[in-house]
């Protein structure tokens, strides 16, 4: 009696039992799978040991599997190995990170021991490190003080931006020549989802994420000017981490699409459509004003307050065409049948999350330097709410 064979999905997108089947030795070579519950399928590939079968005769209670004589292994796998990694799933596990790294953020913005040391950075930063030292802080001050000492340029943003240009050459290589890096991740994902995204909406999806990444490495080139203002290093750490995340989330909900294109199988789903097409005018006004609004704060005198068009109304209205810019992103890679692409989602969460904490902090000191009235009136990030 062997456990663990698994039936793959079915390449037209139908969804096929993927749980554990008790598998029993008929003879020599041949293998006779059952299921408790089996539907009518049309088709089904299983698997043995990596290897496809080389015939499947259908039973309406049975499967008759004919395929290789299977090698014995010579090393011993550990027995918990298998079933971890079989239940590692891309897309839960992107989704996890980008909430968790918006948890974190939130929690460190809640102590203020925390906000004051590890999230203020540029003319923020300068204001903490200039309040001398209380005689009588505490071995954990004296802690916090040191790990705030692990700062990095702000410069490096640039990074940021590199990863994501770089991220999406790569995986798009990857479709190109059917790598084996994206095949692995569309695997495990495949498996697990009920819809998906069409092949074109990935390739839309990929270059409106190239294209956002490109146009924020050259801002960042051109439209900044030398500083010495330093960030935290694991908020440049946490940047890379989501931007490398990023790379994969905005294609990862169309892995059944992907494998069925390398399987020689169609999936598509119709690519012209209001929420196409709306989400894709959104990236682009969105991307628009925010470049407006860098290059506007890139004119001003250093430390000043800016007035003109958005900010009038808003303290950070760049970091609010971000989150719609991210929000475009996921309603483009929506697959069929819903609204969103909800793995993008949850990095919008992350990106409001983030932002949003750095946009209060922004208030706070156009306040200090400027007066309250400057900007009582002001949103922090969501005009009319926040």
């Amino acid at each position: 009696m062997l456990e663990g064979a698994r039936v793959k999905p079915d390449d037209r997108g139908r969804q096929l039992l993927s749980r554990p089947v008790r598998v029993e030795c008929l003879s020599d070579g041949d293998l006779g799978v059952h299921f408790s519950q089996l539907a009518a399928w049309e088709h089904v590939e299983e698997w043995w040991d990596g290897r496809p079968l080389n015939s499947v005769t259908k039973h309406r209670r049975a499967f008759s599997l004919s395929l290789p004589q299977p090698q014995r292994e010579t090393g011993m796998a550990s027995p918990l190995l298998h079933p971890l990694v079989a239940r590692l799933e891309p897309v839960l596990l992107l989704r996890s990170l980008f909430l968790t790294a918006a948890s974190i953020v939130l929690a460190v913005d809640a102590v203020p021991a925390f906000r004051s040391r590890f999230l203020a950075y540029g003319s923020r930063a300068a204001n903490t490190s200039a309040a001398p030292a209380s005689p009588t802080r505490n071995a954990l001050s004296a802690l916090l003080d040191h790990l705030a000492t692990y700062r990095v340029p702000h410069a490096w943003f640039a990074h940021f931006y590199v990863l994501s240009v770089l991220g999406s050459i790569f995986w798009a290589e990857q479709h190109a020549t059917d790598g084996a890096l994206l095949k692995l991740i569309a695997s495990k994902a495949a498996g697990h989802r009920t819809a998906t995204m069409s092949v074109a909406q990935v390739q839309l999806a990929w270059l409106l994420m190239l294209v956002q990444g490109s146009r924020r490495l050259y801002e960042s080139a051109a439209l900044s000017r030398p500083s010495s203002s330093k960030m935290w290093i694991t908020h440049w750490l946490l940047g890379l981490l989501f931007y490398g995340a990023m790379s994969i989330a905005i294609w990862v909900e169309g892995a059944p699409a992907l494998q069925a294109s390398v399987d020689g199988s169609e999936i598509r789903p119709p690519l012209l459509g209001l929420r196409l097409v709306g989400g894709t005018l959104l990236f682009l006004w969105a991307s628009k004003q925010q470049h407006n609004a860098h290059a506007y704060l890139f004119g001003l005198r250093k430390y000043t307050l800016p007035t003109q068009g958005a900010f009038r109304y808003i303290v950070c209205p760049h970091y609010t065409f971000e989150c719609l810019i991210y929000l475009a992103l996921s309603i483009v890679a929506a697959p069929v049948g819903q609204v969103v692409n909800k793995t993008v989602l949850c990095a919008v969460v992350f990106v409001g999350v983030n932002l949003g904490v750095t946009a209060a902090g922004t208030k706070e000191w156009y306040a200090t330097k400027f007066g309250s009235e400057t900007v009582e009136r002001r949103a922090r990030m969501v005009p009319f709410i926040w």
